[in-house]
């Protein structure tokens, strides 16, 4: 596949709620036209679920080769009852920290399916369960929760230093891991986003704690593009767009003039506008244009995508290894220890 973008913007239309039925069923019509690709992107995307939904309610199946709609049913049947359980789950900790008075708002997908935006639970993929907490209390929150049988941890061999949440809480008898969070972003991001007015402008949807839209929106964006590495890729997150469409981001002028006053939210914007014909009224400025020239050249060319991205992994893991030497005294004698040592010990068992 030569061309990434197309198969991007073939899924973008799938998922918008603006392509026009005949035109999204002239294209999927097409012999020709590469299901392997749909599949392949659309599952690294995390939005396989969200491809059938769409698909099933513009009554459009029947144009997929059968296998393939009875493969998308079943992942979509498997994540809406994974996502009841999650659901339940949210409901439960949502109880447990209310009975404590621990001061929490529910994040991404939790908050995503708490609030009810999509028309059927099975569309969107869910990982861990992310929650936010007031600073004070995030070590007591992390107690309860394990003592309310959350008592497995998953969390780095070294001391992590100034990172946004505790370690994953898991519990045997519930499917997703807990993530407790004093911030959202990395250290170096940390103004970009004030947890205080987060906490204090939460609202209650079923009586779930979630952030409101303005900051449930703005955390879905800077996570991607700042955690996940989005910007500095120049990469797009179907996932994430979908997300905002669902809540209606586009259609909140003041939302999106907040976002265009940073980087990396015109960077993002820009790269949803290309796809998704609900973010064409956005203005673009010249740095915005920039960004989508490198993007498409970059999916254009797949060597040329292959060679930046290598660069690109290269140059993060040398620089972040070598700022944890420096600034990280656990990391370094976890290194010491994992790396050297047990390479001598392997050498003197010969």
């Amino acid at each position: 596949m030569a061309n990434l973008a197309t198969t991007y913007q073939h899924i973008a239309n799938i998922l918008s709620f603006e392509t026009s039925n005949s035109k999204l069923e002239k294209t999927i019509s097409d012999a020709t036209f590469n299901w392997d690709t749909i599949v392949i992107e659309g599952s690294k995307q995390l939005v396989l679920p969200a491809i059938y939904c769409r698909l099933k309610t513009r009554q459009l199946l029947h144009l997929l080769p059968k296998d393939l709609t009875n493969y998308l049913e079943q992942i979509t049947n498997i994540n809406r009852a994974r996502n009841i359980r999650i659901l339940n789950q949210v409901h439960n900790i949502s109880q447990i920290l209310n009975q404590h008075n621990i001061d929490h708002v529910f994040l991404k997908g939790a908050a995503l399916l708490a609030s009810g935006c999509y028309k059927d639970n099975g569309e969107r993929m869910v990982g861990d369960i992310d929650i936010l907490v007031e600073k004070s209390e995030i070590f007591n929150a992390f107690e309860i929760l394990k003592n309310s049988g959350y008592n497995k941890t998953f969390g780095f061999a070294y001391e992590k230093k100034d990172f946004r949440h505790l370690d994953r809480l898991i519990s045997e008898n519930e499917l997703a891991a807990i993530e407790l969070h004093t911030e959202l972003l990395n250290k170096t991001h940390w103004p970009l986003l004030n947890m205080p007015t987060i906490l204090n402008s939460k609202i209650r949807r079923n009586t779930i704690a979630i952030s409101n839209k303005h900051y449930l929106s703005q955390h879905l964006i800077l996570a991607w593009q700042l955690n996940d590495k989005g910007h500095y890729y120049n990469i797009i997150s179907l996932k994430s767009i979908y997300d905002l469409i669902a809540i209606e981001v586009h259609k909140e002028q003041n939302l999106i003039y907040t976002l265009l006053n940073s980087k990396y939210g015109q960077s993002y914007l820009e790269l949803a506008k290309c796809y998704f014909p609900e973010f064409s009224s956005i203005p673009t400025n010249n740095y915005m244009k920039y960004r989508i020239f490198l993007h498409k050249i970059k999916m254009s060319f797949k060597p040329l995508r292959i060679i930046i991205n290598c660069i690109k992994q290269a140059t993060i893991f040398i620089s972040s290894r070598l700022y944890l030497v420096y600034t990280n005294r656990s990391y370094t004698k976890h290194i010491i220890k994992e790396k050297i040592l047990n390479k001598t010990n392997l050498f003197n068992s010969y």
